[in-house]
């Protein structure tokens, strides 16, 4: 059962615009992104945002409209589309990057001017530092007024273990529990129904209360019935809500088509006084150093001037003397190659040597965002175009090995449409490779 079908069943139905704000510990962003995946499978137009901070979009492999005018954001509401907004914090620079790990949300007034353009809302309303149980201080959570749902998220992997441990704001702890020191003092469910009671339930149904809200509580990582009668709300048992095991990538860029419309070597073209192919090579070198979950990059190609760049990058370079049996060829040759360095290997991600203006943090992202996803296949997509860069998983190995001809592994994707995690190019252009040449193509 899904988390939507599971708030529908302990709290109802939803109202027209729903607004749903998550508070709490151990999950929440999982939650807010699970729950408006959902909602956007509905066809529905999905708003995300935070009223406190909430992890910068770059690192949850998505795109986001920060900073943004009332306008933009509105036009941003497209059904099926999950939209994350917010504002930008103080900058710091990751690797290349000048950006923060977090943002901060739209302003209330604003939140209430946009709400007319979407059909949902999905806000974190609350900061735990990544405990995995809270009780919040006075000042928290920050619930603002169009809020239809509060869910309180708590890890249950802080299940007997010592408060000092598990717990944020562990000096709230000690009041409500009325003792001085109880740092090693386990987290029972008694304790647990006893903190959530007292810190966030009589606050909600007190000062932040509303004739129209609902709320609930969500137990992440537990299966088991065991807080229908300590609770005064109802409960949500969430077994799998928990970020999937990381994966390992292999960047198998494919570069030895003949460019027969273009006139020449495409891939030889100079853009800006880099080769084509060039591009894409300091681009995978750049994601390489920025993962941690990149275990190689491969190049297959044809061409000797190809081959010999990718060996001074340190990718392992792949020979194609078979590129007239179309791309079904290269794709074979990089994973035979690939699997043949490290059999272990998980998961392959194809690109394209003529995509030159690709954003090497759209690719950083896809590989970000599949590996929250737990799909088996990701792919860039623009306005429902799939593109590439293509990922899959080594479950699809053997029928990417049965591809044959000038058929990609596109065939793959459309079998299995729904093992497939989407990850927005932030331009249009990223998606665009060059059949002809650039003043040509201006001409068409």
């Amino acid at each position: 059962m899904s988390l939507l079908e599971k708030i529908k069943k302990t709290m109802g139905e939803l109202p027209e615009k729903p607004v749903f704000s998550f508070v709490g510990a151990g999950g929440k962003t999982t939650c807010v992104l699970k729950l408006a995946d959902e909602l956007a499978g509905l066809g529905m137009k999905v708003l995300v945002t935070t009223s406190t901070h909430i992890q910068h979009p770059f690192y949850l492999g998505r795109t986001g409209l920060l900073d943004a005018d009332t306008k933009t954001i509105k036009e941003a509401g497209v059904p099926g589309k999950v939209v994350i907004a917010g504002r930008k914090l103080e900058q710091e620079k990751v690797g290349d990057i000048e950006t923060s790990k977090k943002i901060a949300g739209l302003l209330e007034t604003q939140l209430e001017e946009v709400l007319e353009s979407y059909d949902a809302v999905v806000i974190e309303a609350d900061g735990a530092k990544r405990y995995p149980f809270k009780v919040p201080a006075e000042h928290e959570p920050v619930i603002y007024q169009i809020t239809t749902h509060i869910l309180i998220v708590e890890s249950m992997q802080a299940f007997n273990r010592p408060l000092s441990e598990v717990c944020f704001r562990l000096e709230k702890a000690q009041e409500i529990l009325n003792q001085a020191d109880c740092r090693e003092k386990l987290l029972t469910p008694e304790i647990v129904a006893k903190l959530l009671e007292k810190g966030y339930l009589e606050k909600l149904s007190g000062s932040l209360s509303s004739p129209k809200r609902k709320i609930g509580v969500i137990f992440n990582q537990q299966d088991s019935q065991t807080f229908e009668e300590k609770l005064s709300v109802p409960v949500i048992y969430e077994k799998k809500l928990k970020m999937p095991e990381k994966k390992e990538f292999f960047l198998i860029m494919l570069a030895s088509g003949f460019s027969r419309r273009f006139g020449g070597n495409k891939l030889m073209y100079s853009m800006e006084k880099t080769p084509m192919y060039q591009i894409l090579m300091e681009k995978l070198d750049w994601v390489r150093q920025h993962s941690e979950h990149v275990a190689g990059v491969c190049v297959v190609s044809q061409y000797e001037q190809i081959q010999k760049t990718a060996e001074e990058y340190g990718f392992l370079a792949v020979d194609n003397p078979d590129s007239s049996q179309g791309i079904s060829a290269s794709i074979k040759k990089g994973i035979r190659a690939v699997h043949k360095e490290n059999p272990k290997g998980e998961c392959y991600c194809f690109v394209v040597a003529d995509q030159p203006h690709l954003k090497q943090e759209t690719i950083l992202r896809l590989l970000e965002g599949f590996q929250r996803s737990e799909k088996g296949i990701g792919a860039v997509v623009w306005n429902g175009q799939i593109g590439n860069p293509v990922i899959f998983h080594e479950k699809y190995r053997e029928e990417l090995l049965a591809l044959d001809g000038d058929t990609g592994g596109k065939r793959v994707l459309k079998r299995h449409l729904k093992d497939v995690y989407l990850c927005e190019a932030e331009e249009r252009t990223e998606l665009k490779d060059y059949d002809y040449k650039p003043e040509e193509e201006a001409e068409k």
